[in-house]
């Protein structure tokens, strides 16, 4: 096994791991830094849709503009809308066809505040259009438009990264005492240096400075692409989940219709809310056709985020009214709230501004590093081929 400890051989890991997955984590990289402000970047693409220009006081209470929407289209249900919409821009919502309807194609559709009547409407997947720019740059970053085999793929990239940047971090250790004082030199950058030395030092130093926060990046990035297959099982199994629901057959695969509003709904749900000592505020109304059930979720400021452990939701039965569900990792087992700091932490919006900050500068760093990481072996490579050659003669 003494090859298995030569440094020689961690580092054609490094370099190999690194050469695969460069390309592919370079596109995440890139991707990733742009949907840490995927709202404003959404809202700028798309001010014609966003863009509310009547008065403050014209504007319907946001269930009063829902309904008046629904009325006027009896074959199609809304499906999510924001309790507190902002006040300088339409109303956003999300629909899908009552059973028995026509598909619908473009399924968010943006209301006037002071009619509720459409001022425009877009689809929600992937496009090249302005209007699906932030779904493309989502799905490229997930899965590179491949649907399922892309994720497993992006899996396994992410994969590569993570064992790349522990093989990486073995590497920088010195192989003379004292220990701390030879490493110090892995960690530092000087410009007065060759250009050569100092892309190895830039792509070095980058990643020691940061190694702890790109390690949980990558992580989280690999539960995320297996999070069915291997994540989401294993936590559930080391705690399993107090309330489970959704992971039964859905009892209305062709949709249902509600006999309560969506009104009647969020007064339950702040009776409930109210029952339980909540003191967070409802952010988004939703209905699950498939399950005949209206939801709120809850946020601590009222407005759909995911700081923390992300936002609770309350669910009630759309025919009778009855309580039925709840999810609320604050409450819940550990293994939900393993589930739930996946996201949060991977986002960066786990503590709001500054860590959604942090995730932008470790993207600008991922991209950085491929980009370093591949120049330093393409520079070496030409005199590493001439002295195996040389060996070999």
């Amino acid at each position: 096994m003494g090859w298995f400890a030569k440094s020689s051989f961690w580092l054609v890991i490094h370099r190999w791991f690194g050469i695969v997955t460069a390309v592919f984590l370079f596109i995440a990289a890139v991707t990733g830094c742009l949907l840490t402000v995927r709202a404003s970047l959404d809202a700028w693409a798309n001010s014609d849709l966003y863009a509310y220009s009547g008065e403050a006081s014209a504007r319907l209470p946001v269930f009063d503009a829902v309904s008046r929407y629904e009325a006027a289209h009896p074959g199609i249900q809304v499906v999510g809308f924001p309790v507190n919409p902002d006040p300088s821009e339409n109303i956003r919502i999300n629909i899908a066809p009552r059973p028995g309807g026509e598909p619908v194609h473009e399924d968010e559709v943006f209301l006037d505040p002071s009619t509720g009547e459409e001022i425009g409407a877009r689809s929600t997947e992937p496009g090249w259009s302005y209007q699906q720019v932030v779904p493309l740059l989502a799905e490229l970053h997930a899965n590179l438009l491949a649907g399922d085999a892309g994720r497993i793929f992006m899996g396994f990239i992410a994969l590569g990264w993570f064992i790349s940047a522990l093989v990486g971090l073995y590497l920088t250790f010195p192989k003379r005492r004292p220990f701390f004082k030879n490493w110090w030199s892995a960690w530092t950058y000087s410009p007065k240096r060759s250009f050569a030395r100092q892309m190895l030092d830039m792509h070095r130093a980058s990643a020691l400075w940061l190694f702890p926060f790109l390690a949980f990046l990558a992580f989280t990035s690999v539960a995320l692409n297996f999070f069915s297959e291997v994540y989401a099982p294993v936590a559930t199994t080391i705690a399993p989940l107090e309330k489970s629901l959704f992971d039964e057959e859905m009892p209305f695969p062709e949709g249902a219709t509600p006999d309560l509003s969506f009104a009647d709904a969020f007064q339950l749900a702040e009776a409930q809310a109210a029952e339980a000592g909540m003191e967070w505020q409802a952010a988004r109304m939703l209905y699950l056709p498939t399950w005949n059930l209206y939801g709120t979720m809850y946020t601590d400021n009222g407005v759909v985020n995911y700081r923390h452990l992300g936002p609770v939701y309350l669910y009630f039965d759309a025919q009778s009214g009855a309580y039925v569900h709840e999810v609320n990792p604050y409450t819940d087992s550990a293994g939900l709230v393993m589930i739930r700091v996946l996201y949060p932490t991977h986002s960066g919006e786990v503590a709001g501004g500054f860590t959604v900050f942090l995730i932008f500068i470790l993207g600008l760093a991922t991209a950085e590093q491929c980009i370093t990481g591949i120049w330093v072996w393409w520079k070496k490579r030409g005199p590493r081929i001439a002295a195996k050659r040389k060996a070999q003669a």
